[in-house]
């Protein structure tokens, strides 16, 4: 079939247009088309404000990509809540531009110098994972504490650095694996924030390993010694509740959404009014779309203004 003149497509969908009433749009397409032409190469988005850093630890010698959206005033005199991304290749345009419908804050996002996908993710299962489980995963596991160590003494410290950041208004955020390393932290390191994000955390990692750090945390809260909150979400769809005995098998061995509700319900009876414990299920919602909701709800619970 002889390919139509560029004219003739052009016109084609101006008529279409007018037809479906988008009349105004299709003109739009028409004046434009001809001045961009077919082969014109695009430019890269750039996102206003924000700020991206290569580096290679220090600690762990492996190399990453921070990426940094603050308000223009940000700086040593004005101080802004800041939200830390686990993730941050998925999950960091999406909360900095959504973050302006709360109020300005500082957006993080600690990632990898890759566009690969299988890359991102042989990296995340790795650096995600406190603990090595070679029968739970296909790819390297078990780099999560070192990978702890490179947020906490290197990259939280350049952020604080450059930027005031408000006392008490510090978040992390994590989902499945990400969440699973927001619990780690907060069991171990506490204090490093103020308020935790653990989006459809995978509990279930290592016949739920991560737990064995539940005990200390929880003494530190009874005794008064810590003031944080924390945010547990899982998604309606993630944990099957169906007849097949295959996905039941699966689903009693992963119990995404039992295992959080049951964490999240014994951290709630430590000591609500120093450690709030939030748990909330957003239904109909799989574990790939239940990430951002986890994410904006992350996002309210952190920049919300605190009480005076």
């Amino acid at each position: 079939m002889k390919k139509a003149p560029p004219s003739f497509f052009v016109l084609a969908l101006a008529l279409w247009g007018a037809a479906a009433g988008f009349g105004a749009d299709a003109k739009s397409a028409a004046s434009a088309a001809p001045l961009l032409g077919a082969g014109t190469p695009g430019a890269p988005v750039v996102l206003p404000g924000a700020r991206q850093y290569d580096f290679v630890s220090q600690l762990n010698g492996r190399p990453y990509r921070l990426m940094i959206w603050a308000p223009a005033d940000a700086g040593p005199n004005k101080a802004y809540p800041v939200v830390y991304l686990l993730d941050g290749n998925e999950y960091f345009a999406a909360a900095a531009t959504d973050s302006w419908h709360y109020e300005n804050a500082i957006i993080v996002g600690l990632s990898y110098i890759t566009d690969s996908v299988n890359e991102w993710r042989e990296r995340r299962t790795f650096e995600l994972t406190p603990t090595a489980d070679p029968i739970g995963a296909k790819s390297p596991s078990g780099g999560g504490d070192a990978f702890v160590r490179v947020l906490l003494e290197e990259i939280k410290p350049f952020v604080e650095t450059r930027y005031r950041v408000e006392p008490g208004r510090r978040g992390l955020f994590g989902v499945s694996l990400g969440g699973l390393t927001v619990l780690n932290v907060l069991f171990h390191h506490p204090e490093a924030f103020d308020a935790y994000i653990a989006g459809s955390p995978a509990i279930w990692w290592k016949e739920r390993d991560v737990l064995k750090g539940e005990q200390a945390f929880s003494d530190r809260v009874r005794a008064g010694e810590l003031k944080l909150k924390v945010l547990i979400t899982s998604a309606g769809n993630e944990q099957y509740r169906g007849q097949d005995p295959a996905l039941l098998a699966q689903a009693a061995k992963n119990r995404m959404i039992d295992n959080a509700a049951e964490l999240a319900e014994r951290l709630r009876g430590l000591r609500p009014q120093a450690v709030p414990v939030v748990f909330t299920i957003f239904p109909d919602e799989s574990h790939g779309s239940g990430s951002y909701a986890a994410l904006r709800r992350g996002l309210a619970f952190v920049l919300a203004t605190p009480p005076k």
